[in-house]
């Protein structure tokens, strides 16, 4: 375990060296405090468009966030050979795997964090106390749960894939699953990261959703990384460095 946690560690610290990290929450603040100068559509409409704008932007750029840092981290690790130091110590190809993926989905839960921080005080700014705060908690929830998800299959897809094409190919599969998933052919038999996606209910101020769902998308969620996380095992195993 202290493997692990060093390994996620030297992730975390990745993450604050670099500097887009700042240039996306730079960029987020100025992009809520742009749309609250909007004064169309009506009150009611008006939160909820601003709803809208802050809420999506942090699940994007919380997404993308997990995307690049879980592309990187194996190519940059074996493309400056920092890797090998790793494997002769006792660090098991496993452990490297796992300590990867914790370092990436704790920068992306700590940058989620961050920019859902920013849309609940910007609500509570505006006065808008309209949703739930269970439904915010469970939202959270959720995205933590399809943050996990893309970072672990992100990382499986850096053993095939370039950092660029991996990256900008599971972008496109975050919006793709989003907006088409239901017309995609086959897409009984696919996965469903858009079902951890609830942002519509907060920003609609729907139902809060029952406890026993929330159970089962954990559950979905934990099964469907583990999958990716043991896949990326079994092919980082089989591959000589």
């Amino acid at each position: 375990m202290r493997n692990i946690f060093i390994l996620a560690g030297g992730v975390i610290k990745e993450l604050i060296r670099r500097k887009d990290f700042y240039f996306i929450l730079a960029l987020l603040i100025m992009v809520i405090v742009f749309s609250a100068t909007f004064s169309f559509g009506g009150q009611t409409g008006l939160h909820r468009y601003f709803k809208e704008i802050c809420i999506s932007l942090a699940y994007i750029f919380s997404v993308i966030i997990a995307i690049t840092f879980a592309a990187r981290q194996i190519p940059q690790e074996i493309e400056s050979k920092t890797i090998y130091p790793l494997l002769a110590h006792p660090v098991s190809r496993w452990e490297f795997i796992v300590g990867k993926f914790l370092g990436v989905l704790i920068v992306s839960i700590l940058s989620f964090t961050l920019f859902y921080l920013i849309f609940i005080v910007s609500m509570i700014a505006r006065g808008d106390l309209s949703t739930p705060p269970i439904l915010f908690i469970e939202a959270y929830i959720l995205h933590i749960f399809l943050l996990s998800f893309f970072a672990s299959l992100t990382i499986l897809a850096s053993f095939f894939l370039s950092v660029a094409a991996n990256s900008q190919g599971m972008v496109i599969l975050y919006f793709g699953m989003n907006w088409f998933g239901a017309t995609l052919p086959g897409y009984i038999w696919l996965p469903h990261p858009e079902l951890f996606d609830i942002k519509e209910k907060v920003i609609h101020a729907l139902d809060i959703v029952p406890p026993w769902v929330m159970l089962f998308m954990a559950g979905y969620g934990i099964i469907y990384t583990a999958l990716f996380l043991m896949a990326s095992y079994l092919v980082f195993r089989r591959r000589n460095i």
